[in-house]
């Protein structure tokens, strides 16, 4: 996976309030822009170009899914959060501006270290906690 910025998208009501996830995102140097749904979402992205997508799969006005056709062909890296019982899996959506849904599913630890990876491939000091 890969991004070539450091403006991320997070998309959903929770997101927000998300501590740990942005906490994590502003030591490593990124801006966040928050939208609830689809609407909103479509709305920013209309108006601030962003490099990195991180959505709730299911949104008050309908799916994440829907929005990946309007992000194929950007050069946005995407992931999708599936809730599950007692946390979530991320799901690479895009990479690059190329769709790769299919691929294996992330833990919230192994996404954090992509998260890491990403960061460092820019070539850009960041402040990474160890």
């Amino acid at each position: 996976m890969t991004i070539s910025g450091r403006d991320v998208l997070l998309i959903g009501p929770y997101l927000r309030g998300a501590q740990a996830l942005t906490d994590r995102l502003h030591r490593w140097d990124f801006r966040c822009h928050f939208a609830s749904n689809i609407q909103e979402a479509s709305d920013l992205l209309s108006s601030q170009p962003v490099n990195l997508v991180l959505s709730i799969t299911h949104l008050p006005d309908g799916t994440a899914f829907g929005l990946l056709v309007a992000l194929t062909g950007l050069p946005v890296t995407a992931f999708l959060c599936l809730p599950v019982e007692n946390g979530c899996f991320w799901l690479p959506a895009i990479d690059d501006g190329k769709e790769c849904l299919g691929s294996p599913a992330l833990r919230p630890s192994e996404f954090a270290r992509t998260l890491e990876e990403m960061t460092r491939s820019l070539g850009v000091p960041s402040r990474i906690d160890r």
